[in-house]
């Protein structure tokens, strides 16, 4: 089960979207009754209780695996059961409510749309909501024995908007390169080949290094809006890993005496200077790597000889 969190200003189109007859079905509606228009006035009416909350619509869609639609192709229960429990344990409680399952595609779904202001009149928290939504929808795909969703890599393109399709490629492309890049140039060559287009966002006065994006046709996406695993940060751990592991695998191969010295690959970024993500994450260099391996020798003879005086032999 994945759940989607999206917020807003208004009440009408959402309402409309989610209890559009040829689609959907309501389950559930609390605080509000009537056709969809007067949910919305209904749901308009209670916000001004706050009118220091902008977003005053929550709305998640909650969407479940393919795997799992004959459990719950007729058990609308079990489908209200799970939404009402994710809504407890989000927060989301003592307010307006509709739940709504829509059938126009493979997978069973369901939206949950919910007044921001509750009963009364106190804001619903969205503090950290982005990490609580994926926990709990992990703690009750294992309660309820679904089956997990491949989310990104598991998605019909033909059904994409260019948006979304402009950002999947993104997605395809980082998720195919960045295991095996050793440096920014040289994944943002192996990008370009993919039509992806990458720069980076450089402080004007420090002139460091602060984020990354990426292109695809008329569309830009910052990094970790692409997916967290392609933050800039979370992307320069992984090629720092893939650049030192030649290295790596050197060292562990000198204990059985075979493998000849790893080429050493120097990051650089398009600045054309050495790369540091200002987190004291060093770029490997040639001078450092022959440190490493005369202290890695010294200290396989100083083991040698401390055996040699226990009356070991190698």
């Amino acid at each position: 089960m994945i759940g989607k969190q999206t917020k807003g200003t208004s009440f009408s189109g959402c309402v409309s979207y989610v209890l559009k007859e040829e689609k959907a079905r309501l389950l559930k509606a609390v605080g509000v009754d009537g056709s969809p228009e007067q949910m919305a006035e209904q749901f308009e009416l209670q916000s001004l209780l706050n009118d220091k909350v902008k977003n005053i619509v929550g709305h998640t869609s909650l969407s479940f695996s393919p795997q799992d639609s004959l459990r719950l192709q007729n058990d609308d229960a079990l489908m209200l059961k799970i939404a009402h429990e994710y809504m407890e344990r989000m927060g989301i409680r003592n307010t307006q409510y509709i739940i709504a399952r829509h059938i126009d595609r493979e997978h069973p779904h369901c939206h949950i749309v919910f007044n921001r202001v509750d009963n009364d009149g106190k804001t619903i928290s969205d503090k950290n909501d982005r990490y609580r939504n994926e926990k709990v929808c992990k703690m009750l795909t294992a309660k309820y024995r679904l089956h997990f969703a491949n989310g990104k890599d598991c998605i019909k393109e033909e059904r994409l908007r260019p948006y979304d399709r402009a950002k999947h490629e993104i997605y395809k492309a980082l998720k195919a390169e960045v295991p095996y890049a050793q440096s920014w140039n040289e994944l943002k060559d192996a990008l370009a080949t993919r039509g992806v287009d990458m720069k980076f966002k450089v402080s004007r006065t420090t002139r460091e290094v602060q984020g990354v994006k990426f292109s695809y046709g008329d569309y830009i996406f910052s990094g970790s809006k692409i997916s967290r695993e392609f933050s800039y940060l979370a992307i320069d751990r992984q090629l720092e890993r893939n650049a030192y592991a030649p290295f790596y695998s050197y060292r562990e191969a000198i204990r059985a005496n075979h493998a000849p010295p790893p080429p050493v690959h120097e990051r650089t970024t398009e600045l054309g200077e050495s790369h540091s993500s200002g987190l004291g994450l060093l770029t490997p260099s040639p001078t450092s790597n022959a440190a490493d391996e005369a202290a890695f020798e010294a200290e396989l003879k100083r083991k040698k000889k401390a055996k040699r005086k226990r009356g070991f032999r190698l």
